[in-house]
């Protein structure tokens, strides 16, 4: 196996590492989520500095190491400045990046999961709709690609479509009012606030900027999506969720 690859890659994280160098968490298209070293990164005249910044896509030459890569060449494909220079932007970017490390594993490809983070840092910059929708639908998106998808067309337990539902993390969907008696962690969900989930699992971010969604929704949809991530993966705390929620 050649210790040598060409990648394109997602900045999720970086940070200062000893005297000069960077510490990398990538999401490259071909290899998944890895991590990666940059050596000299943070010197003046390094030629990988702006590559290796968090928000930034690029090209990356890597040398791989027992437990980690090394970037031998980088050039910046882009830079999402938008999003660092704008508080509410960058706490739903940083928000987005924090998901995809907890939630993958490492060294495990899906170019899919590359293309959602990359278009809705892309949707971010661009601020036409609301960021704060756009965080609820890159959750339900990455849970479906993941392979939790939750069941939203019917009543998990009977196939009931009609009437009131309740949402249950166990059945990983919606139950009829009779089939959620039995759950006594199940929360009440309007009919409108289920369509608006099933809607966001078939959409492209640039049909976020038709949709109106009231307050209420937010809030259910927000704590459909939380407490399914708590129950079925083991993300466990996320700690730009707090800001985000300060911030919007």
């Amino acid at each position: 196996m050649t210790r040598q690859v060409k990648v394109e890659a997602l900045v999720l994280y970086s940070r200062p590492l000893g005297e000069g160098d960077r510490l990398l968490t990538l999401y490259t298209r071909e290899l998944g989520k890895i991590s990666a070293v940059a050596p000299g990164a943070r010197k003046m005249k390094s030629k990988l500095a702006a590559a290796v910044e968090l928000f930034a896509r690029g090209h990356f030459l890597l040398y791989r190491g027992r437990s980690m890569y090394t970037v031998t060449q980088a050039a910046q494909e882009h830079q999402y400045h938008a999003i660092r220079q704008e508080m509410k932007l960058y706490a739903c970017g940083l928000y987005l990046a924090e998901l995809v490390t907890k939630a993958v594993e490492e060294n495990e490809a899906n170019p899919a999961i590359f293309e959602l983070l990359l278009e809705s840092w892309k949707h971010l910059e661009a601020g036409r709709s609301s960021p704060v929708l756009l965080v609820r639908y890159f959750e339900l998106k990455l849970l479906d690609l993941l392979g939790y998808r939750p069941h939203l067309d019917d009543c998990a337990g009977c196939g009931k479509q009609r009437g009131a539902v309740c949402w249950s993390d166990q059945a990983g969907g919606i139950l009829c009012t009779d089939c959620g008696q039995g759950d006594a962690e199940a929360f009440s969900l309007s009919r409108g606030t289920c369509a608006l989930a099933q809607y966001l699992l078939k959409v492209t971010p640039s049909r976020l900027v038709s949709i109106r969604v009231d307050e209420e929704q937010h809030k259910e949809l927000k704590r459909l999506v939380q407490s399914f991530y708590r129950y079925w993966t083991d993300i466990g705390s996320i700690k730009s969720a707090a800001f985000l929620e300060e911030i919007t």
